[in-house]
Order: C-alpha cells, then structure tokens, then sequence
C-alpha cells in the first residue's frame, strides 16, 4: 500500500484516507479510513482539529492530481446537506435539565413497576402475561415520546453499576432500542415489536442458575465448558417458552434469538450468520451489550459510558456490529451524555448542558463548582469546541460519579 502523510489544507476530494490523527471519539466519521467524496467531509475533519491525515495511493487520488491544492476549502465550496446543522443548538439552563431529569427519575420508578410486574409473573406463572408485557412497552413508549432523550439516559443509567437485575436490564435495553427505533423512522408497529423483543429478550437466562449468570464475566474464574453452553442456550430457551405459550410474532422471536450475535459470527448461537440479521435485531445487538457494560452485568467490571462505546467501537471496527446504527447510537446518547457531571482539566466541576454532534467529545458545559470546590457565583457555560483566546483551553478530565444536578445560581454567563 503506497500512502503519503499530507496537512488538512491539502486534502481533496477523491482522496481515500486511511489514517486520521485523532482518536476514536473526536472523529466525526465511525470509520477510521473512508473515500473523501464531498466538501463537507473534509470541513467536518477540520472542525474536530484533524491536522495530519494518511492518504492511501492506491485507492485515491494523490497530491499532484489536484490543481487547487496550494489554498484551503472555503467555506463558499461546502454545500450543505439537509442534516447539516446550520446553527448549534441553544444550551438549555441548569433548571431546565434539572427539572427534566427529576421528571425522567418519577418516570423510571414507574417504568420499573410495570417491567417488574411482568417478570415477576413470568417467575409464577412460568408464562409472559401478553397483557402485563403490552402495558410495560406502551409505558415505555409514553416515556420516550414526551420525555427528552438525555434525560431518560441518564435516569436510566445512573446507580446501576453491579446491577443483575433482569427486569432493570430489560427496561434499560427495551428504552435504549426504542429510542433508536424511533430515530430510524419506523412505524408504530414495528417499534412495538422492536420494544417487546427487546423487553423479553433475556427470559431465558431465567431457567439459568443464577451464579453461573454472576460469573459469566469473571476471566480470573471462568465458566466451565458445560456452563458456558448453557448461558449461551438462554436464547434459545426464551424462544422456546414463547413459542410454547404462543401469541408472540414471528419477528419478535427471530429478534431475541440473534440477539447476542455478531456481523463477524464471533457471538452465538453458533451456527448462524450475523449478516443475515435484520436492522432491529443489530439495534437490539447494540443497546443489550451497551447496558451491560455500564452494569457490569455478569460480573465484569462497570464501564462508564465513554468507555462502554469505546469498547463497541472498537469491536464495530473488526465489524462485529453494524457501524450506521452505532453512529446513531453514539449520536443519540453521546460520548459525555448530557446532564453528565464531570471535572475538567482546570479542576473545575461542570455539567455536560448540551452535546456538539461534530465533536461529541467537545460538548457544552456549564462551570458549577471551582477548582477548590466552592459552587460559582455565577454559572459560567462553555462551548468546549469554541473556546477562542483562552489559555489554557478547557477539556473533559473525568467523569465525577454524583448523578444529581447542583441548584443553578441566581444568573449566568457564556462564554
């Protein structure tokens, strides 16, 4: 493979890139080489502070093919698409999120009655009650309808590192999927069914004794052959009890069994082929390994939500999960999801107000405590991505574990 290192200002269209200096989540582009076909790529490069990049020859056009090459792009050749943003969004106030967040945890209480009611029957009866299973995803349907996306996020996934409960998991994956459903234009049954898939799709991991589910994640005492079979058998066991009890669509079921397959076969049941999954279950694939991440669930050790989408993104790049519906993925949750607290790298405590969908790891935040502690006088929101003439430029350093929201001083100021 010839390849050549050029500067931003130097690249075209018809360029194949196949190295670009940034990591992971400040590119805008999931795919870490593509073909430059449009103006717009090349300026969305510029925006997340791309400098150098790696051309491969072989695929594109070189340096000496174009003519223009000795000026930057302006911004008069870029033509916008109709999903290009022409303006950012306007940060919404700390009382605003801290009032739809308050509203998004009312609302997972409710959630989680409804979706514990219909696991509880399943435990007594040894039957999914259709009518119980039907109200817990309109519920859920209500919720992700009326209440913004980051906020039931963020209602859903905070307290629950080490969480094994299944019904917990259920409704965070049944919501997860559904709101990516929801982005992807599907219509009111096809969401319905995405949503009870999702919702059932670990009932067989109810007929598995539940320390082998404890230990499934454990690399220091791994499970035994035998064990292991019989973990990845739940979905199939789950298939199974519906089928028994009958009433369940045909692509419900289908959903739940490919479930924990991958595009590059390296999931299970084994035997199947991960290209052949519809664009719903590869959704399903997505918001299911995301939740238990977070959790931890089988015994692994909690991510925190940048560190849970590095990981898919990683696999997704050895292509076993689909890269389209995890850009949306990342896109709908982002990379430091709103109402997030974090600490920047001047020691200041700030909550994540509003995400840069160009630079998801640039968001916009608002500065609440200073660097010793103390809550600022005045609430102070920064554009992580804009910052112009200040020294030295703020970035995320960590995410602070607190889910609450702090009270909003009397004023504000942007910067």
């Amino acid at each position: 493979m010839a390849t050549k290192t050029i500067s931003i200002d130097q690249l075209r269209t018809g360029m194949y890139v196949a190295k670009i200096d940034l990591s992971w989540f400040q590119s805008p582009f999931l795919r870490r080489s593509l073909l430059i076909e449009h103006a717009t790529q090349i300026e969305k490069l510029r925006r997340a502070g791309a400098q150098h990049l790696v051309i491969d020859l072989s695929r594109g056009v070189d340096v000496a093919t174009s003519t223009t090459l000795d000026r930057p792009i302006s911004s008069q050749e870029i033509t916008l698409t109709p999903n290009t943003p022409l303006s950012k969004p306007v940060p919404k106030p700390l009382t605003q999120l801290n009032e739809e967040y308050a509203q998004a945890r009312v609302a997972r209480k409710q959630l989680e009655q409804a979706v514990h009611s219909v696991f509880s029957s399943i435990s007594e009866q040894g039957s999914v009650d259709p009518q119980l299973a039907a109200e817990a995803v309109q519920e859920v349907s209500i919720v992700t309808r009326t209440l913004p996306n980051s906020a039931i996020f963020m209602a859903l996934s905070q307290q629950r590192a080490g969480d094994s409960s299944l019904s917990q998991h259920a409704l965070s994956t049944c919501t997860l999927a559904l709101v990516v459903g929801q982005s992807f234009g599907y219509n009111p049954l096809e969401l319905q069914e995405l949503a009870l898939a999702a919702l059932l799709h670990d009932i067989g991991l109810l007929q598995v004794p539940a320390p082998i589910i404890q230990r499934s994640a454990n690399t220091s005492h791994p499970l035994s052959r035998q064990d292991r079979q019989l973990l990845q058998s739940h979905p199939q066991l789950g298939i199974l009890a519906l089928e028994r009890q009958g009433g369940f669509e045909t692509k419900v079921l289908q959903m739940i069994r490919e479930h924990h397959l991958r595009l590059d076969d390296s999931g299970y049941p084994q035997g199947a082929k991960g290209e052949f999954t519809s664009e719903r279950s590869r959704i399903l694939m997505i918001a299911d390994y995301y939740d238990e991440l977070i959790t931890g669930f089988g015994g692994a050790s909690p991510l925190a939500p940048h560190q849970a989408l590095q990981r898919i993104f990683r696999e997704a790049q050895d292509r076993a999960f689909d890269q389209v519906i995890l850009s949306r993925f990342i896109k709908l949750i982002g990379i430091y999801p709103v109402h997030s607290r974090v600490q920047l790298n001047t020691k200041e405590q700030a909550v994540v107000t509003e995400l840069n969908p160009s630079t998801l790891h640039q968001p916009v935040v608002t500065i609440t405590h200073t660097p010793s502690g103390h809550e600022t006088p005045n609430l102070l929101v920064i554009d992580l991505s804009n910052q112009v003439n200040v020294t030295p430029e703020r970035a995320i350093d960590r995410v602070l574990d607190s889910p609450e929201l702090v009270h909003p001083a009397p004023s504000s100021q942007a910067a």
